[in-house]
């Protein structure tokens, strides 16, 4: 009868398999969290500096080249060339504001084009550097 004990044991995972297997489940998931955290983070970045640098196209117009060292909002440049009658619009517009920095002219290389180039640096959260070009 000894015999037909012996025999009869099953096979099973010990407690060392498994926790091995616990501790590599949890080492893949905290990966895989960590993981979607940073993917998170980076779509928030991008979706904010999408969102600025939209706002600092506001401040790419003609008028934009007066105000060398001055910090603007976007209403008061706007507000000369269109009329902006919705409060919230207005509200919108006051709060984005950038300094703004012009470079003297951008000497070129070939003489003979008529073109003066001036950089434009915008200041703010995220700060742009754009290229004003104007035919003389």
């Amino acid at each position: 009868m000894r015999y037909y004990f012996a025999r009869r044991q099953k096979s099973a995972f010990t407690i060392i398999e498994v926790l091995v297997s616990v501790v590599l489940i949890s080492i893949v998931a905290l990966g895989a969290v960590k993981l979607q955290q940073e993917s998170r983070n980076m779509a928030l970045y991008l979706s904010d500096r999408s969102k600025s640098e939209l706002s600092n196209t506001l401040f790419l117009g003609k008028e934009v080249m007066r105000y060398h060292k001055d910090e603007k909002d976007a209403y008061s440049l706007l507000s000369k060339t269109f009329k902006i009658s919705d409060d919230q619009s207005r509200d919108i517009l006051k709060k984005s504001k950038r300094n703004i920095f012009i470079s003297d002219s951008i000497a070129l290389s070939d003489e003979t084009l008529p073109i003066e180039l001036n950089e434009i640096m915008l200041k703010g959260e995220y700060s742009s550097r754009f290229i004003h070009f104007k035919i003389q």
